[in-house]
């Protein structure tokens, strides 16, 4: 099984930065959700467009955007498969997704929890 090594200065005071395996690709992941699109210096196509449905009227179709990016996201990583999503919205300009996905190198289930706010809030 292949071993993967990176770093993340996120939540870190001191100690360590390194991150490895199962840790490196959920950071990873997080990273590609919480970025929005068109953020990053010369890859327009990175990043969450969920960010910009936080104002759009929470219909069935901005649902199904925001369903269809998260599937997007988690497919786009081949150390993830996605297991099941749930999408919950309420009035206040906000989105919460609740996956369950799993990560396949060893084939452990994973709850991931995201919560996109707007920053007017």
């Amino acid at each position: 099984m292949a071993v993967y090594y990176g770093y993340s200065s996120i939540g870190k005071r001191s100690g360590s930065t390194i991150l490895t395996d199962k840790d490196l690709a959920r950071r990873d992941l997080l990273n590609h959700f919480y970025t929005r699109r068109g953020e990053r210096v010369m890859q327009p196509e990175f990043g969450c467009i969920i960010w910009d449905l936080l104002f759009e009227p929470l219909d069935d179709y901005t649902k199904t955007l925001a369903n269809e990016e998260v599937e997007r996201i988690i497919n786009s990583d081949p150390r993830w498969e996605i297991d099941n999503i749930f999408l919950l919205t309420d009035d206040q300009h906000s989105i919460e997704v609740r996956a369950n996905i799993i990560y396949t190198p060893n084939n452990t289930a994973e709850e991931l929890f995201l919560t996109f706010e707007s920053e007017a809030d």
